[in-house]
C-alpha cells in the first residue's frame, strides 16, 4: 500500500508538470511483478481520465476517475481532490461519498470535515452538516488556536456562499458561529454571509457584534460601512467618518469611503480623503492617480498636474495619465505643451490623443486646420468612429456648416448605429438648422431609451421651450433634468430660459444668475442679460452684454441681444 501511494503521489506531480529527472526509487516487492505492473496500469489510466476530463470542465467525470484511483491507492491528495472536484459540479451525493473516503484516508484533516458538511447541506441533511462543521473547528482550535479558527470560518462561509440560495445556510452558520460567541472573526463572516444573501438586519447586528468584541478592526468596519450603504448612504458615510476620525490608518476605510463621497459627486471631500491616503501612501501610483482625476473635477488643476506627473515617475507607462496631462496643458492654454503630452500618448488611448491633437488649432481659432488633421485620421473601431465624427461634428459646427455636420453624423450612425451620443450630437445640429421637428423627434427617441438622462431631457426640454412647442411639457423636463443633476450650469440656465419664456423673468433670475456664476458662458449670459431687460435693469443687462462679447466675440446669442437692445 505504501507503493502506491508512492506511485500515485509521483504520478500526480508528473500531471502537474514536474520537470526533471525523478529519483528511481526501488521498494521491497510486495505483489508479483506482473501484478504490480497491472495495478500501476490501472491507476495511471484513472488518474489520465481525471485530468483530461478536469481540463475539458467535466468535473463529475473527473471526481469520479480520481475517486477510483483514491480508492484503489487509499491516497489522500487523490481522495481530496476528488471530493472538491464533485462539490464544486454541486455533484452533493457522490461529494459525500468522496468526502467521507477522504476522511478515512486523512481521519485527522479539518478540511475533510468541512467537505463533509458541504456535501450534507447541499442534500438539505443541516443537523449532520451542523455537526461536522462544529467538529471541524474544535479540530482547529485545538491543533492551531483562534487563528485556525479563524481560518476554518472563512473557509466553511466560502462553502456555504456556493450554495444555492434556497439552502439553510445562514441557519447553519448562525449555528456554527454561535458555538464561539466571544469570537469577532465568526460575527464577522456571518455578517458577510448574510450581506451577501441580502439579510441586511442579520448582517447589521453581526458586524455591530464583532465591533463590539474588536472595536478598532478595519475589515468589520469596511463591512459595515457597506451593508449600511445598501441601506442608507448617509448613515454610511456617517459611520465612515466617525470611524476613521478614531482610526486615522484606516486606510482602505478611507479609500472606500473616498469612492462613495465620488459616487455622489461630494468632489472636494472626495478630494480630501484621497490627499490623506496619498500623504500615507507616496508611491503608490494607484492611489496618485484617482486623487488627480477627483483634483480634475473640483478644478484643481495645479495639483492635478502635479500628482499626474508623480504618476508618470512611478509608472511611465500610464497612457491615461499622459492624456490628462495634455487635458490640463489645453485648458490652461500652453497648447504647445498640450501637443507634447499628446504626442507621446501610446495605447490604448492613442487614437483619442490624435483626435485631441487634432483639435487643438480649433482652440485657437483655426477652425480648418483642425478640420484637415481630422480628415487625415482613420478610424477603427465603433468608439473610434465615434469620437472622430464628434470632433468633426463640433468643428463644422463652430465654422456653422451644420447641414454638413449632419452627414458626418449620419455617415457614422450607417455604421454604428442607436448610438446616443451620435444621435444627441446630430439633434443638436437640426435644431440649429430650425428642423425642430426632426431634432424633436432624435430627442424623443433617445428619452424612450434613457428616461432619466439628463442631457436628454434638457435638451428637449430646451428646444420645445424655445421654438414655442409645448412650453409647460418643457419646463417639467428641465426641472426634471435639474433634479437629477443639480449644479450643472446649462441645465440651470435651461430653467431660467423656460421661466423666461413663459414671462416669468423675476423667476428666470436666480436660476440664469447661478449658472453664469458657474460656467461664464456667452450664451447664457445673453439669456440673463435677457431676464435682467425684461424686469427693467436696463444698465445691467447692457453692462453684462458687453463685458460677455470681450470674452465670446463669435457668441451669435449675444451679437441678437446686442444689435436688439443696444443701439
Amino acid at each position: 500500500m505504501r507503493r502506491l501511494r508512492f506511485l500515485a503521489w509521483m504520478m500526480v506531480a508528473a500531471l502537474a508538470g514536474c520537470a526533471g529527472t525523478p529519483v528511481r526509487v526501488t521498494p521491497p516487492p510486495v505483489t508479483p511483478p506482473v501484478a504490480r505492473t497491472s495495478v500501476r496500469a490501472h491507476l495511471l489510466y484513472h488518474v489520465l481520465v481525471g485530468d483530461m476530463a478536469g481540463q475539458q470542465g467535466r468535473l463529475g467525470v473527473a471526481a469520479a476517475a480520481f475517486g477510483k484511483a483514491a480508492q484503489e491507492s487509499g491516497d489522500k491528495n487523490l481522495a481530496r481532490r476528488s471530493a472538491l472536484l464533485a462539490l464544486y459540479a454541486h455533484h452533493y451525493r457522490e461529494g459525500e461519498r468522496l468526502a467521507r473516503l477522504w476522511r478515512q484516508a486523512d481521519p485527522q484533516s479539518a478540511s475533510a470535515l468541512e467537505a463533509l458538511g458541504d456535501a450534507e447541506v447541499g442534500q438539505g441533511l443541516v443537523a449532520r452538516a451542523e455537526q461536522h462543521f462544529e467538529q471541524a473547528l474544535a479540530r482547529v482550535t485545538s491543533e492551531a488556536g483562534g487563528g485556525g479558527r479563524a481560518f476554518a470560518f472563512e473557509q466553511i462561509a466560502a462553502l456555504l456562499w456556493r450554495q444555492a440560495p434556497d439552502r439553510s445556510v445562514l441557519t447553519v452558520m448562525q449555528v456554527v458561529t454561535g458555538k464561539y460567541p466571544r469570537d469577532p472573526v465568526g460575527r464577522y463572516v456571518l455578517a458577510d454571509l448574510a450581506r451577501r444573501r441580502g439579510h441586511l438586519g442579520l448582517a447589521g447586528r453581526a458586524v455591530d457584534q464583532a465591533l463590539v468584541l474588536k472595536p478598532h478592526w478595519e475589515d468589520a468596519a469596511v463591512l459595515k460601512a457597506r451593508i449600511l450603504w445598501t441601506h442608507d448612504p448617509r448613515l454610511s458615510l456617517a459611520f465612515s467618518k466617525q470611524f476613521l476620525a478614531a482610526n486615522a490608518d484606516a486606510t482602505r476605510l478611507r479609500l472606500d469611503y473616498a469612492r462613495r463621497l465620488v459616487s455622489l459627486q461630494y468632489w472636494r471631500k472626495a478630494l480630501a480623503q484621497f490627499e490623506v491616503i496619498a500623504e500615507a501612501t507616496p508611491n503608490d501610483p494607484q492611489v496618485l492617480y484617482a486623487t488627480s482625476l477627483v483634483a480634475l473635477k473640483t478644478g484643481d488643476l495645479l495639483l492635478a498636474h502635479a500628482d499626474l506627473k508623480r504618476v508618470i515617475t512611478l509608472a511611465p507607462g500610464n497612457a491615461h495619465a499622459r492624456l490628462y496631462l495634455g487635458e490640463i496643458a489645453e485648458r490652461a492654454h500652453r497648447y504647445r505643451a498640450a501637443a507634447r503630452w499628446y504626442r507621446g500618448v501610446g495605447a490604448p488611448y492613442q487614437f483619442a490623443a490624435q483626435v485631441r491633437l487634432a483639435l487643438l488649432p480649433f482652440y485657437q481659432h483655426r477652425p480648418q486646420a483642425s478640420l484637415a488633421q481630422l480628415a487625415r485620421l482613420t478610424a477603427g473601431d465603433d468608439d473610434q468612429v465615434i469620437t472622430l465624427a464628434l470632433a468633426r461634428d463640433r468643428v463644422l459646427g463652430r465654422l456653422h456648416r451644420y447641414a454638413d455636420a449632419i452627414a458626418v453624423l449620419n455617415q457614422a450612425l450607417a455604421r454604428v448605429q442607436h448610438t446616443g451620443a451620435l444621435l444627441y450630437a446630430r439633434a443638436l445640429d437640426e435644431e440649429r438648422l430650425h428642423h425642430v421637428s426632426a431634432a424633436i423627434a432624435d430627442l424623443r427617441g433617445l428619452l424612450v431609451r434613457r428616461p432619466d438622462n439628463p442631457m436628454v431631457l434638457n435638451a428637449l426640454g430646451y428646444t420645445l421651450v424655445s421654438h414655442k412647442r409645448h412650453r409647460q411639457q418643457g419646463l417639467a423636463l428641465v426641472r426634471k433634468a435639474l433634479s437629477l443633476d443639480p449644479g450643472n450650469p446649462y441645465i440651470l440656465d435651461s430653467v431660467g430660459w423656460a421661466y423666461f419664456m413663459l414671462g416669468q423673468p423675476s423667476l428666470a433670475l436666480p436660476y440664469l444668475h447661478h449658472a453664469y456664476q458657474l460656467s461664464h458662458d456667452g450664451t447664457v449670459a445673453a439669456h440673463l442679460g435677457r431676464a435682467l431687460w425684461a424686469v427693467g435693469d436696463h444698465d445691467a443687462a447692457r453692462a453684462l452684454w458687453h463685458q460677455a462679447a470681450r470674452a465670446h466675440p463669435h457668441n451669435v446669442h449675444l451679437q441678437r441681444a446686442l444689435a436688439r437692445h443696444v443701439s
